[in-house]
């Protein structure tokens, strides 16, 4: 296969993609606007005009997929398949975290338990561009207290960050109007 060439797996996850701006726009009423593509003069993509009804959107798939994964698991295992094959098929190791693989598909798929992140995987954090500042973010998640300690790399003059500051800071001191 050459450098240009996509693999059908590529081609179907580009299409599970697709499928999931489309269910926004059926299900959650969202539009679809071309956005260019940085870097990438005269190119754009496609993206949705609200955000979160891509979230929601992407939450049915993933139910929906989650509920077909279980069917078809089940499927094999009455055809004869075992639970150490099904966990194979699911690109589980031998040994994930401290189940075997068959007990660890079971878990999975039955238990609604999900294996934790291969070996090395570290998912700390989140990176995304924000578009205020069009800064380069590494978002930690919302544990700590102080914006700065949950998003780095937002540009000093960023109104978004001035305004969680300012929030904080109303936070930590009070409401001193009252």
């Amino acid at each position: 296969m050459s450098a240009l060439e996509v693999s059908r797996r590529e081609q179907a996850a580009w299409r599970t993609r697709e499928l999931v701006r489309e269910v926004a726009v059926t299900a959650f009423d969202a539009a679809e606007h071309q956005e260019p593509i940085e870097g990438f003069h005269g190119l754009s993509r496609p993206v949705l005009d609200d955000p979160l009804t891509g979230v929601r959107a992407g939450r049915l798939v993933a139910d929906v997929a989650i509920g077909a994964l279980r069917n078809s698991a089940l499927r094999a295992r009455s055809a004869g398949h075992s639970w150490d094959a099904i966990g194979h098929a699911l690109g589980l190791p031998a040994d994930a975290g401290g189940s075997t693989r068959d007990e660890a598909a079971w878990e999975w798929l039955i238990e609604h338990r999900p294996p934790p992140p291969a070996a090395g995987v570290q998912l700390t954090s989140a990176v995304w561009t924000c578009t205020t500042c069009r800064g380069r973010v590494r978002d930690t998640g919302p544990f700590a207290a102080h914006p700065d300690d949950r998003e780095t790399g937002h540009h000093d003059d960023c109104a978004r960050r001035a305004a969680a500051l300012e929030v904080w800071r109303h936070d930590v001191e009070g409401d001193t109007d009252a």
